[in-house]
């Protein structure tokens, strides 16, 4: 397969999995004599976006035991797609270690997945930990920490964290609102309004 075709099925490839449509995505990727880390992340992102979580894994692990295929930061993210979905805590910590390892923590959008995935997870120990590492922190980060906070009931936390942050915007003052009344503090949401 020439550099062409295999871009040609790639977006193809991309066509039916942003669709939804994952049986004749799995078809063609079945039918496709070369995959490159398009491919495979294609299938691992399609298949953790549209639920079909255990899939999104098979798909993973392939691609990370694949000794033909370098994977990159966008493996890992598909990944994490499907660890926040199922909230599960020992997958993101398995992802996390494989991070570290690569070299990828540098990365601001994988690193912001992984705050995300354990914030969701309710691991703000760890969540915390991650951001605090992360070099450059950009709204998005911080919005995902303040958000993970008013979540799971640490409005404090979420308060001084916003109160820590650069330029806060609505999208985060929001977040820490939603913790307000999620705590049962109104009173303290309307406040905050006029501070």
């Amino acid at each position: 397969m020439t550099v062409r075709n295999l871009f040609s099925w790639n977006n193809t490839l991309s066509v039916y999995a942003k669709r939804g449509m994952l049986k004749p995505a799995r078809m063609l990727f079945d039918l496709m004599s070369e995959r490159d880390v398009v491919s495979w992340n294609t299938m691992v992102i399609a298949h953790a976006k549209h639920g079909f979580f255990n899939e999104a894994l098979e798909f993973y692990t392939k691609l990370r035991r694949s000794s033909l295929i370098h994977f990159n930061e966008f493996s890992f993210g598909g990944v994490l797609i499907a660890c926040v979905k199922m909230e599960n805590v020992g997958l993101t910590r398995q992802v996390h270690g494989q991070v570290l390892v690569t070299g990828f923590l540098s990365n601001i959008v994988l690193s912001s997945s992984l705050v995300d995935s354990y914030a969701k997870c309710g691991v703000l120990d760890y969540a915390r930990s991650v951001f605090d590492e992360m070099k450059t922190k950009d709204v998005f980060a911080w919005t995902i920490l303040i958000s993970g906070y008013a979540k799971w009931g640490n409005v404090e936390s979420a308060r001084m964290l916003f109160n820590e942050m650069p330029e806060p915007n609505s999208v985060s003052w929001s977040a820490l609102i939603d913790g307000y009344v999620r705590s049962g503090m109104e009173y303290e949401a309307l406040i905050s309004l006029v501070r």
